[in-house]
This record gives structure tokens, sequence and C-alpha cells, in this order.
């Protein structure tokens, strides 16, 4: 991929400036962008209607989707203005266009998620004084006041009776037949925002708080980003590649997903690794830096967990550049402090009924909450218990993992409409893996190909994180540390990203995880994985429209958005990304010349 740079650093040391023109005619085009941009924005709000709210098919999803689709092609063109201009007025755009387009999409109905109630009701268990791991939602619209009940159950119920507003959150959470999965520090959040909130507050009301929380988040993550760039000598137009991504707009302001706080802690372990790097000749500000970026990526693990991937590169990195005494007592500090904010959702030894046993799979379901079941225990649940679900059952919108499992799935007794295409190996052979893996490990047969699958990509993420954690260190001699720091900031995106391209569920705001640092990102094809992602919400829109077979396939609406249209969503894009990478594969070799302002993505 070309590059832009401002300034090359050569292996001379002596620096050939080829900065681009002060240009006012690029302020001008930054501006029109972002008008049209907030344009987009305001039409968007004007028209959004949330599915479960409205509880109509009608809605008009598809010119939704259409308004984000200009406001991509509109982001990808100011990316590059940015990248091209050099003026002081370019932060002040980035800055204003940023918080015009977040509080415009703050003050609209979340489109197609409904995570927000989830949130808004632990918050309220959490000040009531109770776990929110401990009970699901149904256990408390499914208990009575007049019966016999644990007193923190009957304080739920007592929550439940007291606020209408609040039995019509609860209503509304989606999976209401489990516990929380939301880890501690989101917790906390979800608890601070609750208790802010007057009690009379509307639904509504309550919700946009809520975002308004995650949305802060947001912005002290695009302020990190820019230091990001001052500390590695990018282009600050690169800036504009998170700043005004329609993507985060979108599932932050808009949906409030709890990830911007991850994605905020996360991102600020990421910039205090470089500060540590930076100061290691001082060792009382180094060892402030490493403890503090160990401490922060313990918090992020404990708001979204997903966090927890970049630890072998962080400390690393830290171990080889500031010293392998530094690098320990980070890396025991964070395992303590990881410990410590995780403790609440560990596994116990609860006797309690569980929603769900080894026959049942969650799978490409539709989103429509689940009503209460007619009977409901008052035992409290296993605080582990939604997790251990989502990570061995739960997928959506996934690819790679999808070609796998597959494969590996049994189809002779399924109907035409839910065997995949592609699913090539022999028959035979599938049910005997899975005859063969039932008898060994026990474990129930529906399951088997899903835990294989996961094993397996989790085997290959391994091995591509600790691999890129490798490649990102470049040298630890004193003259060629700044230069070594990008590359470090890239091997943290292409963790992050593949990280998402690995996983089952591959929802559309796990992929904002590694969007911070997306101006790292050298190859080209990673910037139009953001506007990709929008095909996600299709999917809503062909289980309402398409409950039929569609264009001559077996498949209706779900299936086909399944097992075709995430071919469209990820397979040209695969292609292009590896050759884009074969072209550059010189660059993963050890370098001679560094440049400073080329990672970046467009």
């Amino acid at each position: 991929m070309s590059s832009d740079p401002e300034r090359v650093i050569h292996i001379t040391g002596q620096q050939a400036d080829v900065s681009p023109p002060r240009s006012a005619s690029g302020v001008i085009w930054l501006g029109m962008c972002g008008g049209l941009s907030w344009l987009c924005y305001l039409a968007t709000a004007y028209s959004a209607r949330s599915l479960h709210e409205s509880e109509a098919h009608g809605h008009d999803l598809l010119v939704l989707l259409a308004l984000f689709g200009v406001a991509f092609g509109l982001y990808l063109t100011a990316v590059r203005i940015a990248t091209a201009t050099t003026n002081r007025w370019l932060l002040a755009i980035l800055w204003i266009g940023a918080v015009a387009f977040r509080l415009t999409l703050l003050l609209s109905d979340p489109i197609e998620e409904i995570d927000l109630y989830r949130y808004v009701w632990d918050g309220a268990v959490t000040n009531v004084g109770v776990s929110p791991f401990r009970y699901a939602p149904q256990q408390v619209l499914g208990s009575s006041a007049d019966d016999p009940l644990p007193d923190d159950l009957n304080r739920l119920v007592q929550l439940r009776d007291a606020s209408p507003e609040l039995t019509a959150v609860l209503r509304r959470v989606h999976f209401g037949e489990l516990p929380t999965i939301y880890p501690p520090v989101g917790q906390a959040v979800f608890a601070i925002c609750s208790w802010m909130t007057p009690a009379n507050s509307s639904v509504a009301v309550r919700l946009t708080l809520m975002k308004a929380w995650f949305v802060l988040f947001d912005l002290i993550t695009l302020a990190l980003v820019v230091q990001l760039l001052r500390l590695t000598n990018h282009h600050l137009g690169y800036a504009f590649a998170y700043g005004w991504c329609p993507l985060v707009v979108k599932e932050i302001a808009n949906s409030g997903h709890l990830d911007s706080l991850a994605m905020c802690l996360a991102t600020l372990a990421v910039t205090w690794t470089i500060l540590a790097v930076r100061a290691k000749d001082n060792l009382r500000r180094c060892r402030f830096l490493t403890v503090g970026t160990a401490i922060a990526l313990a918090l992020g693990i404990g708001a979204k967990l997903y966090p927890v991937v970049l630890a072998p590169l962080i400390f690393s990195t830290l171990i080889r550049q500031v010293g392998w005494r530094q690098g320990l007592l980070a890396s025991a500090v964070f395992g303590t402090a990881t410990i410590g904010v995780m403790w609440p959702m560990m596994p116990t030894f609860v006797e309690g009924p569980s929603s769900f046993n080894d026959s049942t799979v969650i799978a490409r379901t539709d989103d429509s909450p689940p009503l209460p079941p007619m009977e409901i225990s008052t035992s409290a649940r296993n605080p582990s218990e939604s997790l251990q679900a989502f990570l061995g059952r739960w997928e959506m919108n996934d690819f790679l993992f999808l070609l796998v499992v597959e494969n590996l799935r049994p189809t002779q007794d399924l109907p035409p409409d839910q065997v995949a295409w592609f699913a090539v190996t022999p028959g035979a052979w599938r049910s005997a893996l899975v005859r063969f893996v039932h008898i060994q490990w026990g474990l129930s047969e529906e399951r088997i190909p899903f835990a294989l699958t996961r094993a397996m990509l989790s085997l290959v993420f391994l091995f591509v994180a600790f691999r890129l954690a490798q490649w990102a260190d470049v040298t630890t001699s004193d003259s060629r540390v700044n230069e070594s720091l990008p590359r470090f900031v890239e091997a943290g995106f292409l963790t992050l990203a593949w990280f998402w391209l690995l996983l089952p569920t591959q929802n559309p705001w796990y992929l904002l995880w590694c969007l911070p640092l997306i101006p790292f990102a050298r190859n080209r094809a990673w910037m139009a994985l953001s506007g990709l992602a929008f095909f996600y919400y299709l999917r809503f829109w062909m289980v309402s429209q398409f409950p039929q077979p569609m264009l001559g396939t077996p498949y209706s609406g779900p299936q086909f958005f399944d097992f075709i249209v995430t071919w469209i969503e990820f397979a040209p894009w695969l292609a292009i990304l590896t050759f884009g990478w074969i072209g550059q594969r010189q660059s993963l070799q050890p370098v001679t010349s560094v440049p400073t302002q080329s990672a970046g993505c467009v």
C-alpha cells in the first residue's frame, strides 16, 4: 500500500521533509464531508425505529442502512482528505464532527439492539445491594411478593413493583432466562448511572443517560488515539479513521454498547505501554506507567473480557523494552488485579436450575425477547452460567468459524434448509468424529462440532497472537526504540482484528475493539471492514420479510443470511486482504528504514 508520510527517518538518522503543503481547501472539503455526514445521522435519528420497541416489521431498516452506507462513503473521503492536510484547524474539525455525530444519534432510538435494557436493570439491582449475577430477570418477573422468597430476591421483586419504568425495562431484557453476562467493572458503571438517574425517569431517559456514559468513554478513547498518533509521529489526520467512523458512532451513540468502556481502558493500556518504553531511563516514572498499564488492562478485562488478548503483546514488549524486573512486576500486578475485578463472576457450586442443558444450542436465533416460563425457581444461580452459555453455544454473523463448524456438524438428520451448501467433508467422517469425541469426553453430540471448532480456532488465534507479539519486537536498542513503537501498535490492531475474525459471534460492535488502533493498519482492506459490518443488520430484515425460501435456494431469510450473505460480506474482503498482504509481505521482515507516518490505513 502506498503511504503519504510527513517525514521519513532513514537509517542514517537524517530526516527528509516531504510534508504536504498546508491547505485551506482541505479544511473546506472536510467541513463539507462533515456537514453531509451530519445530515445522514440527522435523517437516521429522525427515522430510526427499534424493532423491539415497535413490535412491527415495517421499520425502515433498509433506508437506515442506506444512510449509513452514504455516511461510510463520506467517512472514507474525509479520512483521505484529512491525511493529506496539515492545517491548524484539523483537530477542531475532527472534534466538532465527532461530537456532533454522537450527540445526534445519542438522542435517537436504538436500532435493532436492546442490550441497554440489561444495563439499566443491572444497575438498579446493584444499587439495592444485590449481585446482578445472582438472579435471572425471568426469575424476578416470575416471582410474587406474596410468596416466601429469599431476602435478596424479595428486594428485587419490590424494586420491580415499585417502579413501572423498571418493570418495563425488565420485560425487555434479552435472554432474560440467564443472569447477566457483563463483568464487574461494567456493572460499576451501570450502578453509577442508575444512582445518578432520578427515580421517576422514563424508560427513554434511562436509556439515554446510560448511552451518554458510553459516549463519554468513546470520546476519551478518541483523545487517546490522538495522543498515540503524536507519540508515534503519525499524521493527526489519521484520527478521523476512528473519530468519524460510522460503525463507532452507530454502535456507541445509538445502540449504547458497553464496549466503549473496555475500548477506552485497552487503548489507555496501549498508550501507557508506549509512555513506559519512552520513560525507561526514569525508573520511578517507568514503574508508575508499567503498573498503570497492568491495572488499566485488568480493568478493561473487568469491563468486557476481550482486552485479555492484548496481554501477551503488552507484557512481552514491556519485558523486552524496559527490563524483565519491570515487566514481571507489571505481569504480577495484572494477574492480581484481574483476579480481583473478576472475582464476582467466578464459577460457584450453587445448586440451582440452569436454563440450558447439553442438548441446547443457541445459534442464530431470532432476537425477540423470550417470555417468562410458567414455573420459575427462586434458587440463586451460578454467576458464571451466562458466560459459559455464551462461550460454549453462541454463534452469529461468523464466517471462518462457520466454514469449519459446518464441515464438522453431521447433517444426515437435518432438513435441507439447515444444511450449508459448503459442507463438503464426508458425512460418515463427521459422524464418526462426533461419536468418537462423545465416547471419549462425554460431551453431547449436538455440542461437539461447536466445541471442536472453538478449540481449533482458539489454537490458531494463540499462534497468531504470539507471532504478532514476536513480530512487534523490531529492536531494543535506544537509537531505534521510537521506530519500533508504531509496529507495536499495529500488532495490537492485528491481534484484536484477528480475534474478531475467528470468533463464532462476530457482532459488529465487537469489531469496535480494534478500531482505535486502525490508524496503524497498513493494509487498506481493513478500512472496508467497518462498512461491511453493517451487513449484520440485514438479517433482521430477512427474518421478518422472508419466512419462505429465497431466490431458488432451500434457505429462508435467516438461513439465507447465514449461508449466503455472510459469503458476500466476508469472502471478497478476505481475498483482497490476502492479496494485499502478499504484496506487502516484506513488511514482516526487519526493516532498515522505518517511515514514521507510513502505517496509516489509507
